[in-house]
């Protein structure tokens, strides 16, 4: 009865897998083909996304090429620019004083926030960490930018908030810009006008940070950000590829 039993479950198998040999002798099914068929069942999925990944990298290069103006990433005035992965600090000399600013451009892109209206293309509008080093001190601002709706140039088009603004002490490492959690900052929101204007206002912006620069950080983080896209996309494309 058992030997029956089996056959008929193997005629079952028979029927739903035409493609898989067995022999059904006594008590023995043998099914030798299951890991071959589900070891070929990956590949074309991963064909399948292979090709999609593939597919998406040239149609995000093709975009760069039209909206973003090639590869080539655009500029910021009077800083040199270094980049490490997603992070990204400018540097410059402002008489005896030295100026690091520093970003990050993940997450800095709102799909369903604003696009650029000459290219089409969202934007990236990352949070700003200035410091301002003499000797052994740091005068730092985090900033948000923002749009300026009320702008009647480009160059009007962006601008920045101070959400807070603190003294540190200079790292011991270069280029550093961690805070300990000792140092006391405060809210840019709770501040004199006039302390506002003259800190937030002209004090920054003699070291060149104003609306001018705000664009200059937004176009840069924008093609940065997007280059950072189509770089995930194309390790990804090789580790599936592996």
């Amino acid at each position: 009865m058992r030997s029956v039993a089996v056959c008929r479950a193997f005629s079952k198998a028979v029927q739903r897998h035409v493609s898989t040999a067995a022999v059904c002798s006594g008590f023995k099914v043998f099914s030798p083909v299951l890991i071959s068929r589900q070891m070929a069942s990956t590949r074309p999925l991963n064909n399948e996304l292979i090709d999609a990944l593939k597919n998406e990298i040239t149609a995000e290069k093709q975009l760069e090429k039209e909206n973003l103006r090639g590869e080539q990433a655009p500029r910021i005035s009077g800083f040199e620019i270094t980049t490490d992965g997603a992070n990204v600090q400018l540097a410059k000399l402002y008489g005896k004083e030295k100026i690091n600013v520093y970003f990050n451009v993940n997450h800095s892109v709102d799909m369903e926030g604003e696009e650029d209206e000459e290219e089409g293309v969202p934007l990236a509008l990352p949070s700003l960490t200035i410091e301002i080093v003499k000797g052994n001190q740091r005068l730092c601002f985090y900033l948000d930018l923002c749009e300026n709706e009320e702008a009647a140039e480009v160059n009007e088009r962006f601008d920045f908030r101070v959400a807070e603004f603190y003294i540190a002490p200079t790292s011991e490492k270069a280029d550093d810009e961690d805070i300990p959690e000792s140092v006391y900052s405060s809210s840019g929101k709770y501040i004199d006008p006039t302390l506002h204007d003259l800190l937030f206002n002209h004090y920054l912006a003699e070291r060149g940070f104003d609306q001018k620069f705000c664009r200059e950080v937004v176009d840069f983080a924008t093609h940065y950000e997007h280059s950072q896209y189509v770089k995930l996309l194309t390790d990804i494309q090789s580790f599936v590829s592996k």
